[in-house]
């Protein structure tokens, strides 16, 4: 199967397990999730920030002033979708960083990650990608606490509550890499939480960095088959092994000089 038709099926097996036909979710009360699920789907088809709220609510089949019941504007709606993404990550890698040797805890992480990126490719870009309009973003910085002002509306609320889960995934994320790799080669570059951060940062860049090249289709689909096995295997593993042999370089370093 090409690359293209696997994001397509991925695509229409999550519109198809979670929304319902349009008009009857409207029929039914259910308006707010399928604005959500329509903002998903225009995310995937045309790309965050190319669709309006109107665009949103001809999908749905809605007059234009219908969504007001539920979100006072587009943002609000998309960050929405980010915080439910940021859940079902979570849920996803609840359990990462199983093995029965460091190398293989390493890897389920990579394979829990980029699992996730494949099972919901549109929550992913909702979640990486989409930036707010109105609301001006902080710097990410994981190794400050996360200082944001009190919200003014709905629409600044639901960003800072996007931007607080995806702070905490991070930080569980991090903790969990420093636990189950404690007894790694890796174990200098998480000795201190400092190190523990911005190794696992590392880390994460390195799996969103090919998640996003899959998701902008610049990336052979089996990059992201098989539980991550070739990403782990070609970049993460010699990465792991080159910090490996980093902390070792420098500890034999202070030994000498000590």
């Amino acid at each position: 199967m090409s690359s293209d038709a696997s994001r397509t099926v991925a695509v229409r097996r999550q519109t198809r397990r979670r929304t319902p036909p349009a008009r009857e979710r409207y029929h039914h009360g259910d308006l707010r999730r399928a604005l959500i699920d329509a903002a998903l789907t225009l995310t995937i088809k045309q790309g965050p920030g190319t669709y309006t709220l109107a665009d949103l609510c001809r999908v749905v089949g809605v007059s234009p002033a219908a969504p007001y019941r539920h979100f006072e504007s587009l943002n609000q709606v998309t960050a929405e979708a980010a915080l439910e993404g940021f859940a079902l990550l979570d849920e996803r890698t609840a359990r990462s960083f199983r093995g029965a040797d460091w190398q293989a805890r390493l890897a389920s992480c990579v394979g829990d990650f980029l699992g996730f990126v494949r099972a919901h490719p549109a929550h992913a870009v909702m979640m990486f990608s989409t930036r707010a309009q109105t609301v001006v973003e902080p710097d990410f910085n994981p190794l400050a606490p996360l200082d944001l002002p009190q919200a003014r509306n709905a629409t600044e609320a639901a960003v800072y509550d996007g931007w607080r889960a995806g702070y905490a995934s991070f930080g569980r994320f991090a903790q969990g890499m420093a636990q189950a790799l404690a007894g790694s080669p890796l174990a200098p570059a998480l000795a201190t939480r400092e190190r523990a951060l911005e190794t696992a940062l590392a880390l994460f860049t390195i799996m969103y960095g090919i998640a996003a090249q899959w998701l902008d289709r610049a990336l052979p689909d089996d990059w992201l088959d098989r539980d991550g096995r070739k990403t782990f295997r070609k970049i993460v593993l010699p990465w792991a092994l080159g910090t490996a042999q980093l902390c070792a370089t420098k500890a034999s370093a202070h030994r000498r000089s000590g």
